[in-house]
């Protein structure tokens, strides 16, 4: 068993009567600060049910760098009790979640301690290789110089274990060569320490001279954990120079710090080192303090174990509640959703019942002016037709009577014919046409431009009815008003729009909307086109019309 597994685990007690209420500052950096340096056996627990709750709450919350920085304290923590599989499945979902962030100087920093995390891990269980590969992918982003120290230091730990002195010092030297006078202290104890350790390996004759210089810093720092550690190196120094009476003093040494810090860990490394030396006077100890350790070991697992499992129920438990709540808000969403629908569809239905209904009208409005058109017609214009045969044909016929009557015929004529709908057969173009003609005689010349190009098949019925009424509504006010002598129609394609212009060189006149006007206008509104007047007194008359 390793000794950093064992010390950590000493500083591992699960109870379940602790309450937050008794800790001064109940926040997660407090805990934070009692992952790296637990006070009490109970800290370890504490900061790992705390800090548990803070991530599920930054998950809640959409906080993914909160999240993650979580998961590296939870990772931490599951290593110090020995979780090594957990510690690792913690460490890499937090890894994940990074390449999910924008890469900040933070997030970048939390890249390389998730990094040098999993190094440790793979360390602990001897694999060099993978080791190696994250302690350097680490070290590309170290930030500062101590990042650098810690990182190569780690390096070289895993060539120290191997044996491979030489690798080891290769990396310590790097360390080394970053020292500035910036330099944490205890961080160049720890590195003086592991150099000075891996050069009397070597044989070198410095090794020492270091070991001396990172005891002295850490003394003055009063770190007893590393003040153990230097004791500790010592040791090991004075028996490889096979002088058994100062490794002794040292090893004495190591074990009254061990005592001071009521490490069972620590304890039973300084007593099996003496044991190790040649001192039997020590071997009960050590058997005593190893069987400890053991029973503390396997109780402390147990615990930890049980309070996952009350931990994993409670969140468990919470997450039904949050699933719950989710699904509550799906079913708002979804009622919104479906409300929302329901308006645009009724909104829709809406648009589209008033354009039927405007069609229906219009085509109301047709269907009243043709059956207008033919009662005209069969009533009125055959009676006088009649009537007229009839004066003709009697010896009482008066030429003058009979001039008023045919005059009569033909406005009641014009009429039937102004209000009589197109009956659709054949092409339009061909309607167009013979409107055209029709209102074309010796004084006024009516001409058609592009009518031809235009594919009216595309239009409905009642678009071709009323751009035929509208048409007709021109020539009849331009043979009523304009006195012209030439009027254009002229039709072109702009886009998706028909553009139909109409220009005569009448008299025109100060704009004014007669009722044949006012009903042109009408006409194009009723199919969604629109309509321009230009007319000026002298200056003819001219209308756009855009459909």
């Amino acid at each position: 068993m390793k000794l950093t597994k064992i010390a950590f685990l000493f500083f591992f007690v699960i109870t379940s009567a602790y309450t937050y209420a008794q800790q001064a500052n109940d926040s997660l950096s407090y805990f934070i600060n009692l992952v790296e340096r637990p006070k009490r056996p109970i800290d370890l627990s504490n900061a790992y049910s705390f800090i548990d709750n803070a991530k599920n709450s930054a998950i809640k919350n959409k906080d993914t760098v909160s999240t993650i920085y979580c998961l590296y304290n939870l990772a931490s923590i599951t290593y110090k009790v020995g979780f090594y599989n957990e510690s690792e499945n913690t460490a890499i979902e937090g890894l994940k979640l990074l390449d999910k962030v924008k890469p900040t100087a933070y997030n970048l920093n939390l890249r390389k301690s998730l990094n040098n995390h999993l190094g440790l891990l793979y360390t602990e269980s001897d694999n060099a290789v993978v080791a190696s590969s994250l302690y350097n992918k680490a070290l590309k982003f170290a930030q500062s110089n101590k990042d650098s120290i810690v990182l190569y230091n780690n390096i070289s730990n895993i060539y120290k274990d191997k044996q491979d002195y030489d690798r080891a010092k290769t990396y310590l030297q790097d360390a080394y060569a970053l020292f500035s006078t910036k330099t944490d202290t205890l961080t160049k104890a720890l590195v003086l320490d592991n150099l000075g350790y891996v050069s009397f390996k070597l044989n070198d004759d410095n090794a020492f001279q270091l070991l001396q210089e990172s005891l002295k810093l850490r003394v003055a720092k009063q770190d007893y954990k590393s003040i153990y550690a230097s004791y500790r190196s010592l040791s090991e120094y004075y028996r490889d120079q096979s002088n058994i009476k100062k490794a002794t003093a040292f090893s004495l040494k190591a074990l009254t710090i061990a005592n001071r810090l009521n490490s069972m860990s620590y304890q039973m490394d300084a007593l099996g080192f003496l044991v190790e030396l040649g001192d039997n006077e020590y071997a009960k100890d050590y058997k005593k303090t190893y069987d400890s350790l053991l029973k503390f070991e396997k109780e402390s697992l147990n615990k930890f174990a049980l309070l996952k499992y009350d931990h994993s129920e409670y969140r468990r438990k919470a997450l039904e509640s949050q699933i719950l709540e989710e699904q509550q808000e799906q079913r708002t969403i979804i009622a919104i959703i479906v409300a929302a629908f329901i308006a645009l569809l009724s909104v829709f239905i809406y648009f589209i019942l008033n354009s039927k209904h405007k069609k229906e009208k219009l085509q109301q409005v047709y269907d009243t002016e043709s059956r207008i058109s033919k009662q005209i017609h069969d009533d009125v214009a055959n009676d006088v037709f009649q009537f007229m045969t009839k004066l003709e044909s009697e010896d009482l016929a008066n030429i003058q009577l009979i001039d008023d009557l045919q005059g009569i015929y033909d406005k009641t004529r014009d009429i039937s014919k102004e209000y009589n709908v197109i009956e659709g057969e054949g092409l339009f173009v061909d309607t167009i046409r013979d409107l055209v003609l029709s209102y074309s005689d010796a004084t006024t010349s009516v001409l058609d431009k592009g009518s031809a190009d235009i594919n009216w098949e595309t239009f409905s019925k009642i678009k071709r009815t009323t751009i035929y009424k509208v048409l007709q509504e021109l020539l009849i006010n331009m043979k009523k008003h304009s006195q012209a002598s030439v009027a254009v129609l002229m039709f072109k394609t702009e886009g998706k729009k028909t553009v139909i212009t109409y220009s005569d060189n009448g008299v025109g006149s100060d704009f004014k909307k007669h009722t044949g006007l006012q009903n042109v206008e009408n006409r194009i509104v009723s199919i969604n086109g629109t309509v321009t007047f230009d007319t000026q007194p002298n200056k003819g008359f001219k209308i756009k019309i855009i459909i």
